[in-house]
């Protein structure tokens, strides 16, 4: 058994954070995520080419990733059951409702993103399963085309902005998706 849901809802389920720096459920620590001037979000871009071979051609490709850089570092494995349960089993239970103070988990949005420790983990065979969590296709699908609607019918509700195109002038080196000097 696993479940089919969104981001937001993959981090209600499994007690990672999808917030911030240390959101991606996949790089935990080793994420490498930044932060964009002008639209003042976090980045995932270029994020994962840790995780493919190191013989792998986009991993020396300079053009279409971060402009100028290469990726150099060893391939990131992915953590399965045993090991995911090792680095949660420190995790004290959360009182839900409205505690009298607020909850903390030591090093949160430093060191690790943990805000629970997900009640699937009860369960005596999560631990042995490959793929605890799915993303929803319908959902990601549905937010791509939304982003490309917005953009190509230059509906008010894109994405693509002035801000959105000064970051990208800051990391990448298509000149034709730049702002034009005139």
């Amino acid at each position: 058994m696993w479940t089919i849901s969104d981001l937001l809802g993959y981090g209600m389920l499994s007690g990672w954070s999808t917030h911030g720096k240390l959101a991606c459920p996949y790089c935990m620590e080793n994420s490498k995520a930044f932060w964009l001037e002008y639209s003042r979000k976090t980045s995932f871009f270029d994020c994962h080419r840790q995780f493919l071979p190191l013989d792998h051609p986009f991993r020396r490709n300079k053009n279409d990733f971060i402009k100028g850089c290469t990726e150099n570092g060893t391939m990131l494995e992915r953590l399965f059951g045993d090991e995911m349960h090792s680095r949660i089993h420190w995790l004290s239970d959360i009182l839900f409702g409205k505690p009298p103070q607020k909850q903390e988990i030591h090093g949160f949005g430093e060191v690790h993103n943990w805000v629970k420790k997900s009640i699937f983990w009860e369960l005596p065979y999560w631990h042995t399963n490959f793929i605890r969590y799915n993303l929803d296709v319908m959902h990601c699908e549905k937010n791509f085309f939304d982003n490309i609607l917005h953009t190509v019918m230059d509906d008010p509700m894109t994405k693509d902005n002035i801000n959105a195109r000064l970051d990208l002038e800051l990391y990448c080196k298509r000149k034709s998706l730049h702002i034009p000097k005139t």
